[in-house]
């Protein structure tokens, strides 16, 4: 008879189901008899008959964290709404725009200038009025980590596009023990094929989880262990210049609401950050009902041409300087150093020519070398030369290739303050 009060209760009006349900009753969370309740065992049919019933009562009793509630982290929250999750808290300290309704879950044009967390709440009653929603309008930080962070979540999503913010929050819940799950950049992406799920690690072509995995690791220790969605596709598009009310380009930070958050314009095709936010919906709701999903392995078939530079570097800082210890690159960042600052080439050659096979090909001639001698050898100092290119440039000062080349001094500069945005430092 399960069920049957509630297909009964189906009056039929121009073709049209009514369906009258009884009053809500608010359980409290966790409430193991939760799937009992007529109306909640019928809205979850689909995913009792996926995982079990006894899979879908631990999604039901579940207490769910996310973080940032724009394009991405709505979209994620509304899905693990709908999908049963019995408890969440939603976060984020900005409000809906006109502009954020091409890639938002739920809002409309009434919402506009309502914080997006309220937002969330007031349509989340509608959808699934058992879970019990709270809801911050809250900015991530070190003060606000115990109020966020506390009462034991069983997961934690990470949809915050600060890089500050970001880390923060991925260091808290490693040293806290707490699940979590991060989204990296979804703008100027239209490929949803490429759209991966791996640890931080394998994360490739996304400057935003390069700059956070330099971050956790520089300022944390923290050198993987966490998931991400990410994408593998290359961004097709640039931040914006920034214009203020006069029309003319302005300084960014001159605007800025909150100290350290982006206000340049990232172009967003709306439906790539929302099938990031049901990507990360679906993973934590297969983890906490217990089901195992093996995600597809990201394949770089690149890895030992980067692998040969990267020993090749530490050797020679080990000949020249007597140690390795100022080498504060890994084998992924030698990559982005190799391919998205120096295209393949040695610095000192402009021509046009793609990297691929070519630069395999004089592998054996190239080398990574400090820019500045005095510096350590970090994403931001270091230049792709041939051998005999290289003894010439650790022969000499800065201030004479300053002098002498100022072109080619400029140029590199340019280059290597590149690298400093990208990575946030």
């Amino acid at each position: 008879m399960k069920n049957e009060c509630i297909r009964e209760a189906a009056k039929t009006n121009g073709g049209t189901k009514h369906y009258n349900y009884p009053a809500v009753v608010d359980r409290g969370v966790g409430n193991p008899d939760l799937l009992a309740d007529e109306v909640v065992s019928e809205h979850l049919t689909r995913n009792i008959q996926f995982f079990g019933l006894e899979s879908q009562e631990k999604v039901t009793q579940s207490y769910v964290v996310v973080i940032g509630l724009g394009g991405v982290g709505s979209h994620a929250a509304s899905m693990l709404l709908r999908s049963g999750v019995g408890r969440l808290l939603l976060v984020d300290f900005d409000q809906v725009s006109v502009s954020s309704l091409n890639r938002h879950a739920v809002a409309t044009r009434e919402d506009v200038g309502t914080p997006k967390a309220l937002c969330l709440k007031k349509h989340f009653q509608s959808i699934f009025p058992e879970c019990h929603v709270n809801a911050k309008v809250l900015l991530y930080d070190s003060s606000s980590e115990e109020e966020i962070l506390s009462g034991n979540p069983d997961f934690v999503l990470d949809c915050i596009d600060n890089i500050d913010a970001k880390v923060a929050l991925l260091a808290a819940c490693v040293r806290r023990g707490l699940k979590v799950l991060s989204a990296t950049g979804a703008g100027a992406r239209a490929d949803p094929t490429r759209i991966r799920v791996a640890d931080l690690r394998e994360s490739t072509n996304d400057p935003l989880s390069r700059s956070v995995r330099h971050r956790l690791r520089k300022d944390y220790g923290i050198d993987g262990g966490i998931p991400v969605v990410f994408s593998l596709e290359k961004p097709k598009a640039k931040l914006l210049p920034f214009k203020g009310p006069s029309g003319e380009e302005e300084n960014p930070s001159d605007y800025q609401v909150v100290p350290g958050f982006r206000v340049r314009i990232i172009p967003v095709l709306g439906t790539i950050p929302a099938i990031f936010g049901q990507i990360m919906a679906s993973y934590v709701v297969t983890q906490l009902a217990g089901l195992q999903v093996q995600m597809e392995p990201v394949v770089n078939l690149d890895t030992d041409h980067y692998c040969i530079l990267h020993q090749r570097l530490i050797e020679h800082e080990e000949l020249l300087y007597g140690t390795a210890m100022q080498v504060q690159v890994d084998v992924e960042e030698v990559m982005y150093i190799v391919k998205e600052l120096w295209h393949g080439r040695s610095a000192r050659d402009q021509s046009l020519n793609n990297v691929g096979r070519g630069m395999w090909r004089s592998v054996n001639e190239l080398m990574l070398v400090r820019w500045d001698q005095t510096k350590p050898a970090s994403v931001s100092n270091l230049v792709l030369l041939k051998f005999s290119e290289a003894d010439e440039h650790e022969s000499r000062s800065l201030e004479d290739i300053r002098k002498e080349e100022p072109e080619f001094f400029a140029r590199v500069t340019s280059v290597l303050k590149q690298a400093e945005s990208d990575f946030g430092l």
